[in-house]
């Protein structure tokens, strides 16, 4: 299996880093994506740290209705240790809360500008196909009475 890093995504999806630098090159393995409102509302028990978190708008017009102290708890529980980064879209602010937590746990922290449904779809994309399993076969191609047929063995 291709390996993705955090970085790879930045690149290709042009992402802004924001915070978190010193894991960019976090290990992606998974194309499946997380947009955690439940955890954002405190339920954490089946948080899927291992997926790319987007925020979106639903999650930080939530997020900026809790007080100070449930801000801080939120994003401390966001930035695991194994997360491989989160993404805040529609060019929303990135919260005080989020850069601390992501800076103390290394968790790249990104901004695009795109709306969040546009991100995941292309993000999706992207994963599935840097993330899909692939096979190297020998062999050729030929045709034979118009049928397409390929012939597979060891080189020489």
């Amino acid at each position: 299996m291709a390996k993705v890093r955090t970085k790879d995504i930045v690149e290709a999806l042009g992402l802004e880093l924001i915070s978190g630098e010193e894991g960019i090159n976090r290990p992606i393995v998974t194309s499946d994506l997380s947009r955690p409102g439940l955890e954002i509302a405190g339920f954490f028990d089946y948080y899927p740290a291992d997926r790319v978190q987007l925020l979106g708008m639903t999650e930080m017009s939530f997020f900026n209705r809790l007080n100070e102290a449930d801000r801080v708890q939120r994003m401390e529980e966001l930035c695991r240790d194994f997360t491989p980064g989160i993404i805040i879209t529609r060019g929303q602010e990135v919260p005080l809360e989020l850069i601390e937590a992501s800076e103390r746990e290394s968790v790249p922290v990104m901004k695009s500008n795109m709306k969040t449904t546009r991100l995941y779809s292309r993000l999706t994309n992207f994963l599935e196909s840097k993330l899909a399993p692939t096979t190297a076969v020998h062999g050729v191609l030929v045709d034979i009475y118009g049928l397409g047929v390929l012939i597979t063995g060891k080189s020489g």
